[in-house]
């Protein structure tokens, strides 16, 4: 059968888009990109926040409205199976996130039930949707976090990790397929092997041991001050100094209120000692702006703290009041026309921050991964400065191949750079 797939929602739902269709191909199927030759088509839903509900629903109706037959998966049905049966009755079949592997029954037609918490192994089969250059390693399943903005732990479950060795497992054939760069990634890394009486230091130290050329980078850093007793590790020149951590605020009674960990001045010692410790890291966070209880007063401290910080990566996210979370209660005061006005005062000052950074690489040579062709002459590559998808990169003007090359930094724009081959 040919099927298609549309993934939608974070890292962590491709890399359980890339398990079903690998389990299909596995057992015969051809996976194709193209709708419109699909005899059904698989839409990996998220669940996280209303918007991406709503791109879900709308994803699932434009689908039917095709003809196809279509089978629905992921964290919306964790969340919502039922309430989906009913609005969807043409929908085929509907398969949650322990439910993966399952996939072809879905397909079928069959009864999915769901075997204990899902975990993916080394072996599990899978089709990278990545460039060839890099791939995603999910290292652990759920959240045992409790922020309150969040409804993940009631979509994902509880934190579980994977054992360390299957992580390495799973690195090391990435490095023996010709992949330069493994993206570690879960919903909370930092709290990676605690469920095991493991430890993410142990994993990084074992990944190093076990692999000789790829690039391990970590995503989803929680902080915490666990993170800051890997930072010797960020001396072997494989493990790349980035560090995206989701500060999410800085003014104190907010991230009270968001059940975060401590407050602005702490997160600017971290950013601080990471700097001081790690050669040349670079720094990512996400923010909220619009949490109930945010005014004037805080919404100011959130700029100032910024300006102070100088993050080098900035991903902003206006509050979303969901059914579920515990914040919940709070309401949702601020009117969403001055979240939009706060979001696009936080991301002016990002620019002019992100603008001042990236000239500062101007004249480097840089070692750096490449993801393709752009047009005729130029190519999109990522140093260890630049995260996948979330981050920009550098446009190489000239002729290069990947999936590692050198190229020398000659001009920086906003959030992206430009550089020649070497």
């Amino acid at each position: 059968m040919k099927i298609a797939f549309i993934s939608l929602g974070c890292a962590k739902a491709l890399v359980d888009t890339e398990i079903m269709m690998g389990v299909l191909k596995e057992r015969g199927h051809f996976i194709t990109p193209s709708l419109q030759e699909a005899e059904a088509v698989v839409i990996n839903t998220c669940a996280f926040l209303q918007k991406a509900r709503r791109e879900s629903d709308e994803t699932i109706e434009e689908v039917l409205s095709k003809g196809k037959k279509v089978v629905v998966a992921g964290c919306y049905v964790n969340w919502e199976r039922e309430r989906l049966k009913k609005k969807f009755p043409g929908v085929y079949g509907f398969l949650g996130t322990e439910e993966i592997e399952q996939i072809e029954k879905a397909i079928k037609g069959e009864e999915v039930r769901a075997c204990g918490l899902y975990l993916p192994r080394w072996n599990t089969p899978r089709v990278t949707s990545t460039p060839p250059s890099w791939a995603y390693v999910k290292i652990s399943e759920g959240c045992s976090r409790r922020c309150t903005f969040c409804i993940i732990p009631k979509i994902r479950g509880p934190y579980r990790s994977r054992p360390i060795q299957d992580v390495v497992r799973e690195v090391r054939r990435l490095e023996e397929a010709g992949f330069a760069e493994a993206n570690l990634i879960s919903q909370d890394t930092v709290s990676f092997g605690t469920d095991r009486g493991e430890n993410l230091r142990g994993l990084l130290e074992a990944l190093l041991r076990g692999t000789e050329k790829i690039w391990i980078r970590l995503l989803y850093l929680y902080p915490s001050p666990d993170l800051m007793k890997i930072l010797p590790l960020f001396q072997e020149p494989r493990l790349l100094p980035y560090f995206d951590i989701p500060f999410q605020h800085s003014h104190p009674e907010i991230l009270k209120r968001m059940g975060r960990p401590w407050d602005g001045r702490k997160y600017l010692d971290m950013v601080e000692e990471i700097r001081q410790k790690v050669k040349d890291p670079t720094i990512r966070t996400s923010l909220i702006v619009g949490f109930p209880g945010e005014g004037p007063e805080e919404f100011q401290h959130l700029k100032e703290w910024l300006k102070r910080a100088e993050i080098d990566r900035l991903g902003v996210f206006k509050y979303s009041r969901e059914r579920g979370a515990s914040a919940y209660g709070l309401g949702d005061p601020v009117p969403d026309e001055e979240k939009e006005r706060r979001a696009r005062e936080i991301m002016e000052i990002q620019a002019e921050i992100s603008s001042r950074r990236l000239t500062l690489m101007v004249g480097r040579e840089e070692e750096v991964v490449v993801e393709g062709k752009v047009r005729e002459g130029v190519y999109f590559a990522r140093s260890r400065h630049f995260a996948p998808e979330v981050d920009g990169g550098i446009y190489v003007l000239g002729e290069i191949e990947g999936p590692r090359a050198r190229v020398r930094i000659t001009h920086a724009h906003t959030y992206d750079l430009e550089g020649e081959p070497l």
